[in-house]
């Protein structure tokens, strides 16, 4: 690394020479490139002292090292900004990009409009206000959208979509965990299924309404599917499902 500093610094050091060379072919004014009062020698010497200066500074091997790294890591950060992302959800592959998506129609769909009103509470647990649950609809989609990437189902899977509407009519914001309140039944099975896509925590504003989403990964062949709604700790109403 040494060497290369060196040959680096001989080159400019042929280049200056050559430049000033051209100076006197082209210099209307002799008395402008005065050898006899020390003003080219003096800049040579300069020059020499700079060249010292490389050849025997000890950091020039580490400030070289630092730069290469830093270019190396720049490409690197964007070759990576510039990649497709790839990841998992359960029953899905996602894949992020940079384009406006379009996610097909519904496979099956049904509208629910169910409504249920929710205490809320404050950290003792005592009830300060209300909020408003309404299944506003279910559908069957092979493919969704889950921040901004689209999930496609894997073979022989599809996705169950609740669409929901949140009403806050308590003069706080509020976060709730809209998942903790639905389950979903597959074909008579003792098993209650908790939403695997969501948007929580979902944070409604004071006095305002907010619309998210809940989803479940099943198998296509699924056929009876029910939805147990209600407080974890509270009585639960069944909503028999009968997409088309």
């Amino acid at each position: 690394m040494k060497n290369f500093a060196e040959n680096i610094i001989a080159s400019l050091s042929q280049f200056n020479t050559t430049s000033v060379l051209a100076m006197v072919d082209y210099s209307a004014t002799p008395s402008r490139l005065n050898t006899t009062n020390g003003s080219y020698s003096s800049g040579g010497s300069q020059f020499k002292k700079i060249k010292r200066f490389f050849r025997n500074s000890p950091t020039l091997p580490f400030i070289v090292v630092v730069v290469i790294v830093v270019l190396i890591g720049a490409v690197f950060i964007t070759k990576s900004m510039k990649s497709h992302s790839t990841g998992q959800v359960a029953g899905a592959s996602v894949q992020n990009n940079n384009t406006q998506m379009n996610v097909p129609k519904p496979l099956a769909q049904e509208t629910l409009n169910k409504e249920f009103d929710f205490p809320l509470k404050d950290a003792t647990g005592k009830v300060v206000s209300k909020f408003n649950y309404e299944i506003l609809s279910a559908e069957e989609d092979n493919q969704i959208i889950i921040k901004g990437q689209v999930a496609t189902a894997v073979q022989g899977k599809t996705f169950l979509l609740l669409n929901l509407k949140i009403t806050n009519n308590f003069d706080k914001d509020v976060e709730l965990n809209t998942r903790d309140y639905v389950r979903l039944i597959v074909d008579n099975s003792t098993d209650r299924l908790a939403a695997d896509v969501h948007n929580d925590p979902v944070d409604v504003q004071a006095i305002s309404t907010k619309y998210t989403r809940l989803g479940f990964p099943i198998d296509i062949a699924a056929k009876n599917l029910k939805l147990e709604v209600g407080e974890i700790d509270g009585q639960k109403q069944t909503i028999q499902l009968n997409l088309q």
